[in-house]
């Protein structure tokens, strides 16, 4: 089984360490592996960079524009193509998305409809980097924000280059970086997030909102616990068919905490996700801290393999390859015109390739109207989430090779 949704991270070591610690519920919810998991963190961030952990990305989030006390109606400026966990805490805010859309490069915000966009109402902008690029119009974007006087939120939920990072320093005082450490991102502890800032002010409001918020239960740390060792039993196991079934009973029966909850299905915020992180899931980050420089370059390596490679995509897609070339990406994304071909005969040889994203707000179950987006307004996102594919990157040189043919035998 080769996939790009399911388990993209897990190590054999990151199992063991799931497994063991199911016998160790003293060391669940609180311990000293949380400030060590900040300390490792914050090494691959410039100096003087503060930090502040939270149950997921989007709890994250919801507490930032939380402790912003924006009034009712203020907008937060987001970019079409992405997922609902950026635009439902704006809507529990009482706040309002204003959907901008994207450019073909780099799948960012583009500036020109941008600065269409921009009015007195504004106070939040939220730039995605897709994949984990680097934004193309990034310094272009920077200078909109200075002017509209807005917090910039940089979200690297995807990922990041550790090169780019490093040689990194704040253009805008009032900024920060939101990350996700769910198990589909770069750096995966099933669950997760965090906020990155050098602004003092701004840490100081959400580490009394961290310090605040309640532990998840014991239950429902044991379900995380259980994530990573059967996703890698089920991923080992699933060209013998014992996968398939042990997909099928985990999911009959509940065992996992899912992704996404049926209250975020329907389109709205759930509160039951307004939890601090938990010392068991930072012993789970900090071992992939440790070992997160290999798989970035792994990642590099196999994105530069794809890059190599002429792949007879959309008329779309601008030519980008060299762009995105050696970079370590999340996924690789590919342009085509017959999608669902292409990935029921790839799923046929238990290779499943993803499509993030396949809706402008994904999941593609979300109705668009509940999350105020208006069809039609941002053209090239709706386009591109009709025709992409996205390629593993976490994998060995012989499987992508194996993707690639699958991918050429299904056109």
């Amino acid at each position: 089984m080769i996939s790009t949704d399911f388990a993209p991270n897990e190590s054999l070591a990151d199992a063991w360490l799931s497994f063991k610690l199911l016998f160790q519920p003293w060391r669940w919810q609180k311990g000293k592996e949380i400030e060590q998991a900040k300390k490792n963190l914050l090494k691959q961030f410039p100096n003087q960079f503060l930090i502040s952990f939270f149950l997921t990305g989007r709890a994250a989030l919801n507490t930032i524009l939380k402790s912003l006390n924006l009034s009712e109606g203020s907008e937060v400026i987001v970019q079409a193509f992405t997922c609902e966990a950026v635009i439902l805490p704006i809507f529990a805010n009482q706040l309002k998305p204003v959907y901008v859309d994207i450019e073909k490069q780099t799948y960012s915000m583009n500036p020109i409809d941008l600065e269409k966009k921009i009015t007195s109402k504004a106070k939040v902008l939220i730039l995605q980097h897709s994949f984990g690029m680097m934004p193309i119009h990034r310094d272009r974007i920077f200078s909109l924000v200075k002017k509209h006087h807005l917090l910039l939120i940089e979200d690297i939920a995807h990922g990041y280059s550790k090169k780019l990072i490093s040689n990194f320093k704040f253009q805008i005082s009032n900024s920060l970086f939101l990350m996700s450490f769910g198990r589909s991102k770069a750096l995966s502890s099933v669950f997760g997030g965090a906020i990155i800032t050098n602004n003092q002010a701004l840490i100081n409001k959400l580490s009394n909102q961290e310090a605040l918020l309640p532990l998840p239960s014991m239950f429902f740390i044991f379900r995380l616990l259980l994530y990573k060792p059967i996703s890698l039993l089920i991923k080992s196991t699933y060209d013998l068919y014992i996968g398939k079934m042990l997909h099928k009973f985990v999911n009959w029966f509940n065992l996992l905490v899912p992704e996404i909850t049926l209250k975020e299905k329907a389109g709205e915020y759930d509160q039951i996700l307004n939890k601090a992180y938990p010392n068991a899931l930072a012993i789970l980050i900090n071992q992939q801290l440790a070992r997160f420089e290999q798989v970035q370059q792994n990642r590099a390596r196999i994105s530069a393999f794809y890059s190599n490679f002429q792949f007879p995509v959309s008329k779309l897609v601008s030519s980008h390859q060299q762009l995105i070339s050696n970079l370590p990406l999340l996924r690789y994304p590919v342009l085509v015109n017959n999608r669902d071909l292409i990935l029921k005969k790839a799923a046929k040889n238990n290779i499943f390739l993803g499509k993030w994203y396949d809706q402008v707000v994904a999941p593609k179950s979300l109705n668009l109207e509940k999350v105020g987006y208006k069809q039609g307004s941002c053209t090239v996102a709706e386009e591109v989430c009709k025709k992409i594919i996205n390629l593993p990157t976490n994998i060995s040189l012989r499987e992508a090779k194996i993707c690639v043919l699958s991918f050429l035998r299904s056109r």
